[in-house]
């Protein structure tokens, strides 16, 4: 039996964040992979051997998965990624192993049942967000470089459907303290519509953002982080609409957000009006996500998000 300081530490004595433990200890546990907590220190030692990984001690801030960056002798840069939500573990790998290498970070190593995985670090890995580009620019590159991600897939096992992916929108319980039951009500209409009408199944990233596109040492840049979904590319829009951190406090951001849709319907040659009924749909699906938390920064902005995207959708239904 390890003892609690074994259980919290990882190799070279790094603790694991008191905020991730504590979130691990207090989910739904019938969400969590049983003993994962207590086995993360031994399963990250065991790669950490297996390919002479040293560890940075310094680990990046997250909710419920274990980030730890490191240098391997033999791979090089690499990233040690875990989490107990064993489901969207399995999509996320099995998306890196079909589409993993060239402009997407590369999996080195997988354990399924111990939901612990090797990936590429970037280098020297510098999100989108942090260059100064014209927002045009920087949609239109994410709109180019995410449809590179997009690939048939014969074998769709391991990966997650649109469909239960949305559950917590199309399986909302009213509570008005939340978010008003008209809007859910609206949203679920449009979910359904778009998710019926679906034109394509691809892989997809399904949660492409600006910290989630890298620059290479190259100059090119690579996908990180991708949900491992399987569906229509136009969901790939969603989470674009609000990235990125803060972007709904711009004095505009309805133009800004009706722009964006402009660019995605351009590169992508898809009709303006089913993009706009993804993004409005995907907002208030985030929404949901955040639940019934107390009002925070972020969900605030997704009510801007929310608000400023169905003034496009009104006005799409009135023109």
């Amino acid at each position: 039996m390890m003892s609690d300081a074994d259980t919290t530490r990882l190799p070279g004595g790094i603790a694991i964040p008191a905020s991730l433990i504590q979130n691990v200890r207090t989910w739904n546990a019938d969400e969590l992979t049983p003993g994962w907590l207590e086995n993360l220190p031994r399963n990250v030692a065991a790669l950490c051997d297996k390919w002479q990984i040293t560890l940075n001690p310094t680990l990046p801030v997250s909710t419920i998965t274990l980030v730890v960056l490191g240098d391997s002798e033999i791979l090089g840069p690499v990233v040690i990624k875990s989490s107990p939500l064993a489901d969207e573990f399995r999509s996320e790998a099995t998306a890196l192993r079909i589409a993993g290498g060239g402009n997407v970070s590369k999996l080195h190593d997988v354990d399924f049942d111990q939901s612990i995985m090797v990936v590429e670090q970037i280098q020297p890995g510098t999100p989108l967000k942090h260059f100064n580009l014209d927002d045009d620019i920087a949609t239109r590159l994410a709109a180019e470089t995410v449809q590179t991600f997009w690939r048939e897939v014969e074998d769709p096992t391991g990966l997650t459907s649109l469909r239960p992916w949305c559950r917590a929108l199309l399986e909302w319980k009213s509570d008005e303290r939340a978010i008003p039951d008209h809007l859910i009500a609206r949203a679920q209409q449009v979910a359904n519509r778009c998710l019926d009408n679906q034109t394509r199944f691809v892989l997809l990233h399904g949660d492409f953002h600006h910290d989630n596109l890298l620059r290479r040492g190259d100059n090119d840049w690579a996908i990180i982080d991708p949900k491992g979904l399987i569906g229509d590319p136009a969901f790939e829009v969603v989470t674009w609409m609000w990235n990125p951190m803060g972007i709904a406090k711009h004095p505009d951001y309805a133009a800004v957000l009706s722009r964006r849709i402009d660019i995605f319907s351009e590169v992508w040659g898809r009709e303006r009006s089913t993009l706009v009924e993804w993004a409005f749909f995907g907002a208030v699906l985030s929404l949901c996500w955040y639940g019934h938390s107390q009002p925070s920064e972020g969900r605030d902005g997704m009510f801007h998000t929310v608000a400023a995207m169905e003034s496009l959708l009104n006005a799409q239904q009135a023109g």
